[in-house]
C-alpha cells in the first residue's frame, strides 16, 4: 500500500514539474510565467524531500536520541541533506520571485504591458 502511495505521489510531482515547464515555455504573460515558475520550484523541492525520506516506520528525525541504538537510528533516520538543500532553495526562490515580480510591475508601469512578446519588441526597438 505504501509503495502505491509513494508511486502516486512521485507521478503527481513529476506531473507538476511538467506542468511548470509547459507553463513557463508556452505562456507569454509574465505573471503567469512567474506562477508557473513557482509551481515548478515547489514540485522540485517536494521531490528532493521525497528522495531524502525513507520508507521505514517509524521514521526518526535526524537528531540522535538516547533511547534508541545508533544502528537503529542510522537505518531509520531521515536524510538531512535534501532538507538543507530545500531550505536554501526556498530562500533563493523567494528572492527570485520578489525580483521577477518587481521587474514585471516596473515594466508594466513604464510600458503598460506584461506580455513577453511585446516586451521583446519594446526592448528590441530601444536598442536600435
Amino acid at each position: 500500500m505504501i509503495d502505491l502511495l509513494l508511486a502516486y505521489i512521485t507521478l503527481t510531482l513529476f506531473g507538476m514539474v511538467l506542468l511548470g515547464i509547459y507553463g513557463v515555455v508556452t505562456r507569454s504573460n509574465l505573471i503567469k510565467k512567474i506562477i508557473m515558475l513557482n509551481i515548478l520550484g515547489d514540485a522540485v523541492n517536494m521531490l528532493f524531500i521525497l528522495i531524502g525520506y525513507r520508507i521505514v516506520f517509524p521514521v526518526f528525525p535526524s537528531i540522535y536520541e538516547e533511547h534508541i541504538t545508533f544502528e537503529e537510528f542510522l537505518s531509520r533516520a531521515v536524510d538531512p541533506t535534501p532538507q538543507a538543500l530545500v531550505l536554501t532553495a526556498i530562500v533563493i526562490g523567494m528572492a527570485m520571485n520578489i525580483l521577477l515580480a518587481t521587474y514585471a510591475i516596473q515594466f508594466y508601469r513604464l510600458h503598460g504591458t506584461v506580455d513577453a512578446r511585446d516586451m521583446a519588441e519594446i526592448i528590441g526597438g530601444e536598442s536600435e
